[in-house]
């Protein structure tokens, strides 16, 4: 059983997505809050494995709540469930630990899906949100893969996992083993000195933004 916890204001929306969790057996809520004050608390409470977070609540943010869980809890993954899709909190997110964003209109099967893809590995996201992602990092140009120092190949296999992809499934899309995946990331990983795909992903975008100051 997956332990999801939840954190959304919106008393309807909150009512609904706990009936969802609770309708599909291979989920538990462990806990549902109506804003992240005292997140810390809650998660010794609720012992989640996945956590979904609204970011507009109040007291304090979404992304300052997952600042706080992600400085104690660094194993429990985070799904950002929002309507906002700029790219300052987009990457916000991302930068703070979040695994996971979708846009609430989206719909309700697709964030459980996202809650049991995020356990395997993956990293979802809504649609519009992946091709932001890709944006900054799908077409660099040449001189930006040159002092990224990340070859074809490894900017390839971020676009996949930027697009919510587990390890497996790159490795069907590029038709490669998944230990040639494994390879490739720890690379990628060492180049970048990051140790996830999200901490990867983020710093390319940091790296074309500050190119373009």
């Amino acid at each position: 059983m997956i332990r999801v916890s939840l954190y959304e204001d919106n008393e309807g929306l909150r009512k609904m997505l706990e009936a969802a969790i609770a309708s599909d057996d291979r989920l538990q809520l462990a806990g549902s809050h109506n804003n992240c004050v005292e997140i810390l608390r809650d998660i010794e409470a609720d012992k989640p494995n996945v956590v979904i977070m609204d970011i507009d609540m109040p007291g304090i943010s979404g992304i300052e709540g997952v600042q706080l869980l992600k400085s104690k809890h660094t194993d429990i993954e985070v799904i950002m469930n929002t309507v906002f899709d700029d790219d300052d909190r987009i990457f916000n997110a991302l930068q703070s630990g979040a695994t996971g964003y979708l846009l609430k209109k989206s719909g309700l099967q697709e964030l459980i899906t996202a809650i049991t893809e995020i356990v395997k590995g993956g990293s979802p996201m809504s649609p519009s949100i992946a091709r932001k992602v890709l944006s900054m990092i799908a077409n660099p140009a040449a001189a930006s893969k040159q002092e990224l120092d990340l070859t074809s190949r490894e900017i390839e296999i971020l676009d996949h996992l930027s697009q919510g992809m587990s390890y497996k499934m790159v490795a069907a899309q590029l038709h490669l083993s998944i230990d040639t995946i494994r390879s490739h990331i720890k690379k990628i990983y060492e180049k970048l000195h990051v140790h996830s795909a999200t901490e990867a992903i983020n710093k390319v975008y940091i790296f074309r933004q500050n190119r373009q100051k």
